[in-house]
Parts: structure tokens; C-alpha cells; sequence
């Protein structure tokens, strides 16, 4: 790869970061609490998550796709021994294993457990189990984002040192 192609690759990764994490700042820090009195917030909710959900996974195939060719350029090898023996390679390990955590508990969340906990409140507003699973639900979405801050963190020591 070029080093063009490479600067291309950090671009789009870097915004697609910035749509994942700042995505959910917008969702956790404005538009919940802006709705929050609204007589229709759960359609409001329900409409803005699907939208987001494309957008959020779009936002992580593209940090797959060109954190691999970034690793590619770096001269990462594939082997268990470069991810157990240098620090480049652990931390690199590191930053795999929170990006898959952060794509299961997002697939979790956005495809079954955020989609039935907003088709339950449509439905049974007031059920215990309407509750349980919006609770539980937040809660993903609260895991995915500090994971999301740790993945960026990590990023950020991989690129610059630590």
C-alpha cells in the first residue's frame, strides 16, 4: 500500500470514529434527555435508532476494513507470538479484542435487544419487563460507548506511543 493510500485509510478511519462516538454522545448527551418529555418519544426513539443503527454500522465495517489495512502498513504480523511477545503487538491484540466486544454488543443492542425493548414499549408501556429491558439495553449501549473511548484511546497510543 501507498503511503497516499495509507493517509486515506487513517482519514476515513478517523471519521468513522468520530461518527461512532460522536453518534452516541449526541444520543446519550442531546436527543434522549431533548425527548424525554415528549408524549412520543418512543416512536421519536425508535425512528432515530434505526436510522442510526445503518449509520453506526457502516461507521464499523469502515473502522474494520482500515484498521486492517492500517495493520497491513504498519507491518503487523498475523502470528500469536508478534500479539503475545512485542508491546506494539499486545496493545494492537488489545484494540481487536475491544472491537469485537464493541461489534457484539452492538449487534446485540441495535439488531435484538434495543429493537425489542422499543417494539415492547410501543406495546405494554408500563410491563416490568418493558423496564427490564430498556434498562438492560441502555445499559449495552453505555458499555459499547466506554468501550468505544478505549478502542479510540488505544488508538491514539498504537499512532502516537505511549
Amino acid at each position: 500500500m501507498s503511503h497516499e493510500a495509507y493517509v486515506i485509510s487513517v482519514f476515513i478511519h478517523v471519521i468513522a470514529a468520530c461518527m461512532w462516538i460522536g453518534g452516541m454522545l449526541f444520543l446519550i448527551l442531546a436527543f434522549i434527555p431533548g425527548i424525554k418529555m415528549q408524549p412520543n418519544k418512543v416512536n421519536l426513539i425508535a425512528d432515530v435508532s434505526l436510522k442510526y443503527r445503518n449509520v453506526g454500522a457502516v461507521a464499523l465495517a469502515a473502522l474494520l476494513f482500515t484498521g486492517i489495512l492500517q495493520l497491513e502498513y504498519r507491518g503487523v504480523r498475523w502470528t500469536m507470538e508478534y500479539f503475545t511477545t512485542s508491546s506494539f503487538g499486545k496493545m494492537v491484540g488489545l484494540k481487536i479484542v475491544v472491537f469485537i466486544l464493541i461489534a457484539i454488543i452492538s449487534l446485540v443492542h441495535d439488531y435484538y435487544l434495543g429493537a425489542r425493548a422499543i417494539e415492547i414499549w410501543k406495546n405494554q408501556p408500563d410491563h416490568p419487563r418493558t423496564t427490564k429491558l430498556r434498562t438492560l439495553s441502555r445499559l449495552l449501549g453505555r458499555v459499547s460507548f466506554v468501550f468505544a473511548l478505549v478502542a479510540a484511546w488505544l488508538g491514539i497510543i498504537l499512532a502516537r506511543g505511549w
